[in-house]
């Protein structure tokens, strides 16, 4: 009932952050762990300053600079020797519980990946809505609710029996995927083992101007290379057809944000694309509209 676990923590140029993130991890109330900080070629004293805390289970990985998060991860993960792994972003905190809770409940349910409960909260860490609406735990083979993003799903409320995140690639480390891989990992994993749902809060994630997901120039076009991807694996038919939709309504929407740059014929390459994989004529002229605004 005490397996080792992995807990991977990813940063970039974050002291004052990541420092708050680890002592959320060393807060656990669950005590066997060890911690790989993954530094992505720092230069503001982060891996120095990590390097002073007294705990040996907290390791620092100086990385050269990839700007990739998923090679980070990666990079994190193959250096532990954990049954499980868990993530945590540099700017994020987990509840002291989180990993008590979730690997109880594994062990007990006998399930190789879960997920649970999130909230998010401003820089001051004051909780604030959740822009991605109220949480929904689905247990089971999930990935029809994570193609609709009906179960929605936070890489620091995951854990993952490590042989299926080696079975299913780890990380897609593709740079058409930045800031997506998160998703596009949780898909491999639905279409690969049954998932643990809890509906406790488990992890706190920071709004913030420097979050990387703010960093997102054509967000979309990650997204629909998400779909794009998820389609070469020949999922079940009923899959296909969500995987199509929701393709085409990512690439329309980035046809959007091109027309809105004056960025014409990428726009009409994009709803090109939208149209053969499906996307209605009416909604295709109304995208037009809205980027011609």
């Amino acid at each position: 009932m005490h397996p080792l676990i992995t807990v991977v923590i990813p940063t970039y140029n974050r002291l004052a952050l990541v420092q708050q993130a680890v002592a959320s991890v060393v807060a656990q109330t669950y005590t066997h762990w060890e911690l790989m900080v993954a530094d992505d070629g720092s230069d503001d004293g982060s891996a120095e300053s990590l390097a002073t805390i007294k705990d040996s289970r907290i390791k620092i990985l100086a990385l050269p600079h990839s700007g990739n998060i998923a090679v980070t991860r990666n990079a994190g993960a193959r250096a532990g020797k954990g049954a499980w792994l868990a993530f945590l972003d540099s700017d994020d905190l987990w509840i002291p519980e989180r990993l008590e809770i979730q690997v109880t409940k594994m062990m007990q349910e006998n399930k190789r990946w879960g997920y649970g409960g999130f909230e998010l909260m401003d820089k001051d860490m004051h909780m604030i809505p959740n822009k991605a609406g109220a949480y929904y735990p689905f247990s089971g083979w999930i990935a029809k609710e994570v193609l609709t993003t009906e179960a929605s799903i936070a890489i620091g409320a995951i854990l993952i029996e490590r042989t299926l995140f080696e079975e299913s690639g780890g990380f897609n480390d593709d740079p058409e995927l930045l800031y997506r891989e998160d998703y596009e990992l949780v898909l491999r994993l639905a279409l690969k083992a049954e998932a643990l749902a809890i509906p406790d809060l488990l992890l706190r994630i920071r709004e913030h101007g420097g979050r990387s997901t703010n960093a997102f120039e054509y967000g979309h076009d990650r997204t629909a290379f998400v779909y794009e991807h998820f389609l070469r694996q020949h999922p079940e038919k009923d899959l296909t057809t969500i995987a199509r939709k929701r393709l085409a309504t990512s690439l329309a929407e980035s046809a959007v944000q091109r027309m809105r740059r004056g960025k014409y014929m990428d726009a009409v390459n994009r709803l090109g694309k939208a149209l053969i994989h499906g996307d209605s004529l009416r909604h295709l002229l109304s995208v037009v509209r809205r980027g011609l605004k």
